[in-house]
C-alpha cells in the first residue's frame, strides 16, 4: 500500500511539474531544443530572435561520412510541428532546412542544420569544472526544484560531454552534484552522498553524487520500488565520442568518506555483512577508452585508468585543500598483478557490479541492452570515452555513507 501511495505522489508531482502558465494558451514557440548526431564532437544551437533563422551547428570527425549520418535525438518546442522527420535524415552534405510551426499554427520559423568536419579535441570540454550552465533533461527542459536549478558543466546551448542524475534528484528534493564555491564563481565539481529517508520505502534511501560523460535518460520504469524493471543503470547512457590515446590523466581532488555505511533501506551495513557488501564507503573515479565500431554487439575497452579508495585525500578545511592525482592509462588487458591489487578494474568489476548498457535509437525512444565487453588490442583506435566520478563507489546500488564527499577539478589528459 505504501508503494502505491508513493507512486501516486510521484506521478502527481511529475505532472504538476510539467504544467506551467503556457499550458492554458497555445504556444508560439517553434524552436529546436535538441538535435544530436551519433559521433558528434561539437554541437551548438543558435536560436536568435523569433523572426531570425535558427541554426544548429554540428562538428563531426573526418572519419564520418556526410552522406550517411544518424540523428540520435531531435526535440522541438512542445507541440510544435517540423515539416520533416529528423530521425530519417541521413544526408547532411548540404544544410538541412526545417520549417517548424508552433502549436498555434500561426507562427513558424526556419531552422538550418549545418554539419562540418572538425579536429578531434585533445581534452574533454569543460573538464576544468569552472564553467556551468542550467541543466536540461533529454527533452531540452530545464531541471529545477522550486526556484533552485540543477547545473551541468558547460555553456547554454553548446554540447557538453558532462551530465549527472539531476532529473532523478528532483524526486528526493535536493541535488547531489553542484558547482562550488558557487555557480558564479565555480572552481570545482562537488559530489555528495546524502540520505533520502523517504526513499527507504523504495529501497533508494542513499542518493549518491556522480558526474559522468553521457546522458541521463529518466524513465520511471527503472525506478526501484515502483518501476516494472527496477534498474537505475538503464537510465544512464554512459560515454561520449573521443578519438585520442593519452598516456595519463591528471586531476585535482579531495575526498572524505561518511562515517556509517547504509543500504537503500536505510539499514546499516555491518562489517561482517552476510552478502559481502562493503561496510566502509569509497569514492570511484574511472576513465575508460573504448572502441565501439570493431563489433556492433560489443564495447571494446582499449585502455583503463581507475581509482577507487576509501582513504581521506586532501582537506575540506580550506578551498585550497586539493591534491593532484595522476593515473596512467593501461592499454589492453591489465596484467594479473594489477587485477589482484585492483580487482574492480577488470571487465565486470570485482563482483560483476560494473555493468554498461547499449542504447540504440528506435524512433523517439531507445532499445536498451546489456553491453558485452571485451579487451581490445592495445593498438586499436579510440572512438569513445566513459568517465565517471562518484562520491560512493556502489551508489548505483544505493549503498553509501551519508556525508561522503568528492570534489574534483582541472582534469587534463597527458600525451
Amino acid at each position: 500500500m505504501k508503494k502505491i501511495i508513493i507512486a501516486l505522489v510521484l506521478v502527481s508531482t511529475f505532472f504538476a511539474s510539467c504544467v506551467d502558465e503556457k499550458y492554458y494558451t497555445e504556444s508560439k514557440d517553434c524552436n529546436i531544443l535538441v538535435f544530436d548526431i551519433e559521433g558528434q564532437i561539437s554541437n551548438r544551437i543558435i536560436t536568435g530572435s523569433p523572426s531570425d533563422t535558427g541554426f544548429v551547428e554540428i562538428g563531426i570527425p573526418i572519419s564520418m561520412n556526410y552522406n550517411n549520418l544518424s540523428v540520435s535525438s531531435a526535440k522541438f518546442s512542445p507541440l510544435a510541428k517540423p515539416d520533416k522527420d529528423a530521425l530519417k535524415i541521413k544526408d547532411f552534405s548540404n544544410d538541412v532546412v526545417f520549417t517548424i510551426t508552433a502549436e498555434d499554427d500561426n507562427v513558424s520559423k526556419v531552422w538550418k542544420v549545418r554539419v562540418f568536419y572538425t579536429d578531434a579535441p585533445l581534452q574533454l570540454a569543460y573538464s576544468n569544472m569552472k564553467s556551468w550552465t542550467i541543466a536540461k533533461d533529454e527533452n531540452g527542459n530545464e531541471i529545477k526544484i522550486g526556484p533552485t536549478y540543477a547545473y551541468f558543466p558547460g555553456q547554454a546551448n553548446v554540447f557538453s560531454p558532462w551530465q549527472n542524475g539531476a532529473r532523478a534528484n528532483t524526486l528526493a528534493g535536493f541535488f547531489s552534484v553542484n558547482p562550488k564555491p558557487s555557480v558564479e564563481n565555480a572552481d570545482y565539481a562537488s559530489m555528495e552522498t546524502k540520505l533520502y529517508s523517504t526513499g527507504a520505502l523504495m529501497n533508494s534511501a542513499i542518493v549518491t553524487g556522480a558526474l559522468f560523460t553521457g546522458k541521463f535518460m529518466y524513465n520511471s520504469t527503472y525506478l526501484p520500488g515502483i518501476g516494472s524493471d527496477p534498474n537505475p543503470r538503464k537510465m544512464v547512457n554512459l560515454g561520449t565520442p573521443f578519438y585520442q590515446k593519452p598516456k595519463e590523466v591528471k586531476f585535482k581532488m579531495r575526498y572524505k568518506a561518511g562515517e556509517v555505511m547504509k543500504d537503500g533501506k536505510n539499514k546499516v551495513i555491518l562489517e561482517n555483512d552476510p552478502e559481502g557488501r562493503p561496510s566502509k564507503d569509497s569514492c570511484e573515479i574511472y576513465f575508460l577508452l573504448q572502441n565501439r565500431n570493431l563489433d556492433a554487439n560489443k564495447f571494446y575497452r582499449v585502455a583503463t585508468a581507475w581509482l577507487r579508495t576509501g582513504d581521506e585525500i586532501g582537506s575540506f578545511e580550506t578551498e585550497t585543500g586539493f591534491v593532484e592525482i595522476t593515473l596512467p592509462f593501461i592499454y589492453g588487458e591489465p596484467n594479473a598483478q594489477t587485477l589482484i591489487e585492483n580487482p574492480y578494474m577488470k571487465i565486470g568489476g570485482v563482483r560483476g557490479e560494473v555493468i554498461f548498457y547499449k542504447f540504440t535509437p528506435n524512433g523517439q525512444t531507445y532499445d536498451i541492452s546489456q553491453a558485452n565487453e571485451a579487451y581490445a588490442p592495445s593498438n586499436s583506435p579510440v572512438d569513445n570515452i566513459i568517465v565517471l566520478m562518484s562520491s560512493s563507489a556502489y551508489g548505483d546500488k544505493f549503498w553509501g555513507a551519508p556525508g561522503s564527499r568528492l570534489d574534483v577539478k582541472d582534469i587534463e589528459f597527458i600525451y
